[in-house]
């Protein structure tokens, strides 16, 4: 059986939220600040990059060379919610937590930071206490085991396990805090925090009939706002959303025909009905309006729904800047960032060979090397489920461009040279293989705003970056779109 962890679960993405109640204010963006600094910096540990977990924003990472800084970086970033987010440093992350308009610091020793995590981190700045007292948290916390549930349970039985190991964790908590220092907030966190990792363990529940009931059970209190407190709630609001869409032929029926007005309609009576109003049915509606932007952004001033049925106008606001994002944005040159990268390598399929290539930056290196070439790019990692499963369509569009001017390629980011050579044989991920390592995957992933894995990227003959982009599995999709930049 895997033992699973916390610190495996770290790099999912998700947010936060200030408020209290349903009657909240008016939530509004404020610019928040995170800086730092990495003192005896060892030679291969030199990036950093700051994981914002917004859901809010299009922008979730930033990095920062710290070999062209001195050791410094600093971000700033508009949040609407209070959350924790997480620093990634030499292969560990440093979780904080922030409300909008804080300013924080963050000071690393990078000689101990790997024997001694907990004193090789400290914080200054708003809610500095707090900061301090969460990341020692974490560091112990999540190196904890997570319970093991049958997800072919009854739903009876299966919340029954989870009610369980919530009750355990909790003594957890009591128990930790006797031993340290720990304030009734951070305490509260910590079990919200839980719960929802817990919670993202839970996505493959067999009983799909049930999913809606079983992620929405009162043992999740939901529809409280303080769980956006924890980067992993909105994700189990995500799952909900999905149970919800998932669940009902209408809405697949509609959506499958590409009756998106039709499908929001349906998705906004069945959240009306289902749920009370508040930020977190509008984070249901927001996260499923994400989806219909994405595929079509004009429909934006067509549908007045969007205008008048969430109770906090911000969200309205970030879907409206989405559409104008995505139709401003669905050609672009590929952008020259200025940022070259040590530690890329290349593997010849047929040989087996690693070859390391010179300083580049990835993608005008790409354009170059594949002129008047459309490409399409892969951003995947070896540990990934969703990134492998979908490599199993990739052979489909292969074989359909075998003989058109288009290239495939795989970038394998966050993974180790050993498990990406492995994967690539094992699995026989064909196309052109490429790899970045620890720093230059901050780097890059920084510099494109790659969210998270797998991430698909489309470069057309001239050197455009082009938008939306279909994934492997939405094959007839993907086929026309890149049809028609040939």
């Amino acid at each position: 059986m895997i033992r699973k962890n916390f610190f495996n679960l770290i790099i999912i993405i998700i947010p936060l939220l200030s408020s209290c109640s349903h009657k909240s204010s008016e939530l509004q963006p404020k610019r928040t600040v995170i800086a730092g600094k990495v003192e005896n910096m060892p030679e291969n540990a030199t990036s950093v990059l700051v994981n914002f977990c917004d859901p809010l924003s299009e922008r979730h990472r930033f990095a920062q060379d710290l070999t062209t800084s001195g050791g410094t970086f600093c971000v700033a970033h508009d949040y609407v919610f209070a959350q924790n987010l997480a620093i990634q440093y030499d292969n560990s992350f440093i979780n904080l937590y922030v409300t909008p308009g804080d300013s924080v610091f963050v000071t690393i020793d990078g000689s101990i930071f790997q024997q001694y995590q907990r004193d090789a981190v400290t914080f200054s700045g708003d809610n500095a206490k707090i900061n301090e007292q969460l990341f020692r948290w974490t560091v112990y916390a999540y190196e904890l085991p997570i319970p093991e549930f049958n997800p072919a349970a009854p739903p009876g039985e299966y919340l029954s396990s989870i009610k369980q190991s919530f009750s355990a964790m909790q003594d957890t908590i009591a128990a930790y805090a006797r031993r340290n220092e720990m304030n009734d907030f951070v305490k509260q966190w910590a079990f919200r925090d839980y719960k929802f990792i817990v919670a993202n363990f839970l996505l493959d529940y067999a009983d799909k009939e049930s999913k809606w009931g079983v992620f929405t059970d009162s043992i999740f209190d939901i529809y409280n706002d303080k769980n956006f407190q924890t980067m992993y709630f909105d994700a189990h609001v995500y799952a909900c959303t999905d149970a919800l869409v998932s669940g009902s032929e209408k809405i697949q029926e509609l959506l499958q025909q590409k009756e998106y007005n039709a499908a929001l309609q349906a998705v906004i009576k069945e959240l009306s009905e289902r749920t009370p109003r508040g930020t977190v049915r509008d984070m249901m509606l927001y996260l499923f309006s994400k989806k219909i932007i994405n595929e079509k952004p004009e429909l934006y001033d067509s549908i007045p729904e969007w205008k008048a049925v969430f109770s906090q106008p911000v969200f309205n606001e970030k879907i409206k800047s989405l559409a104008q994002t995505k139709l401003a944005g669905a050609k672009k040159p590929v952008p020259l960032t200025g940022k070259t990268l040590k530690g890329v390598s290349y593997l010849d399929v047929e040989t087996q060979q690693v070859t390391s290539l010179p300083e580049v930056e990835v993608l005008p290196y790409l354009v170059e090397r594949y002129k008047n070439k459309v490409l399409y790019i892969d951003v995947w990692a070896t540990w990934c489920g969703p990134c492998r499963e979908q490599m199993k369509y990739a052979p489909t569009l292969h074989e359909y461009f075998s003989r058109k001017e288009v290239v495939f390629v795989n970038l394998c980011l966050q993974s180790t040279v050993a498990n990406w050579v492995k994967t690539v044989s094992k699995d026989r991920i064909k196309g052109e293989n490429y790899y970045l390592n620890e720093n230059a995957t901050k780097i890059f992933m920084g510099a494109h705003n790659i969210n998270g894995f797998p991430t698909y990227m489309l470069i057309d003959k001239s050197g455009q970056l082009r938008a939306p982009v279909a994934r492997p599995s939405n094959t007839s999709t993907a086929i026309e779109q890149i049809d028609k930049l040939l």
